[in-house]
């Protein structure tokens, strides 16, 4: 009777365990990154290239979470790149003036573009990769039309625009907290706004989302713009770090945004996943990339590969847990 009780004991944790994993994997995968790079990396686990590291995925860090925004609504924005390259060639122009227009302006048109996106997409109903994809050329367009093809310099950066990348705060570099409030901010306005509840049933079921009263186009232009405010934002630090305005910088940045918000748990499908789980997806990519640094003899263009394997294999699972919540319904 005993062995039968702790067997089923075990059962139960297994059972257990294997749920965890399932609904947790992005951070079982972070957690077992950081053990197996702080065993191989003698200077992994300090404080400085810890900091070092969230100071590298912040800026891709806010595209993801606008992005976040977007998937779970059920679409898709491949222009977030293009929007931090104008952005950042825009704060560049004017980081020799008061502080507050190099940092206003460019988060400003990023919404712009964001808003258009949203429009072309509920009014003119194109489909959003579509959409999406023609804005990424146009605006990239603009960004080298602006820069005239080369990169933005100021003769004179305000200290007040540059310290934004170079200060910090209570030990942690700027961008790093201004990631934290970020994704504090935004996993508040999921979980606990009525604007995070009407996201999320938009993206499970678009006409029920309508049959139940909703207003899908509003709520989609307001996804679109949030997602094109945080990439101007990006591209306004981005400036800010270089010192300098790149009209062909940040063009990887849709790939990634996209890759860690579904590394992070996030069906592409829309209408599930979470914010914190994206913010695990960053930390993943950023420990690969740092692991290959701090490895030195494998070339940096490997972390892309790894990348790939590791989209593929979250992608296979998902597919085969939509399957199966499929057949249970």
């Amino acid at each position: 009777m005993e062995k039968q009780v702790q067997a089923r004991t075990a059962a139960r944790v297994v059972e257990k365990s294997i749920s965890f994993i399932k609904s947790q994997g992005a951070l079982v995968a972070l957690l077992l990154m950081v053990i197996v790079a702080s065993i191989a990396f003698d200077s992994f686990f300090t404080f400085l290239n810890l900091t070092n590291i969230l100071r590298q995925v912040s800026m891709i860090g806010l595209v993801s979470i606008g992005m976040t925004f977007v998937i779970l609504s059920g679409g898709i924005d491949l222009s977030v790149g293009s929007i931090a390259a104008l952005s950042a060639v825009v704060a560049a122009n004017f980081s020799d003036r008061m502080v507050l227009l190099p940092v206003i302006l460019p988060v400003l048109i990023g919404g712009a573009v964001g808003l258009a996106n949203g429009f072309i997409i509920t009014k003119i109903k194109i489909q959003p990769f579509i959409a999406t994809l023609a804005m990424m050329l146009g605006v990239r367009g603009v960004a080298f039309i602006i820069a005239k093809g080369e990169t933005v310099r100021s003769q004179r950066l305000s200290e007040s625009f540059t310290s934004i990348a170079r200060g910090s705060l209570l030990g942690l570099p700027n961008f790093a907290v201004i990631f934290i409030v970020c994704v504090v901010a935004a996993i508040i306005v999921l979980r606990y706004t009525s604007f995070g509840r009407r996201v999320y049933a938009i993206g499970g079921n678009e006409e029920a989302a309508r049959m139940m009263g909703l207003d899908v186009d509003k709520e989609k232009l307001i996804v679109y713009t949030l997602c094109g405010l945080l990439s101007g934002f990006a591209g306004m630090l981005l400036a800010s770090r270089l010192g300098s305005g790149q009209p062909y910088a940040a063009e990887d940045w849709n790939m990634t945004a996209i890759a860690a918000v579904v590394i992070g748990g996030t069906l592409l499908t829309g209408g599930f996943g979470k914010v914190i789980g994206t913010v695990y997806g960053v930390l993943i990519l950023g420990l690969i990339a740092n692991a290959i640094n701090q490895e030195g003899t494998v070339p940096y263009w490997y972390a892309n590969l790894i990348t790939a394997i590791l989209l593929l294999i979250v992608i296979m699972i998902q597919s085969r847990l939509y399957q199966q919540k499929s057949q249970k319904i």
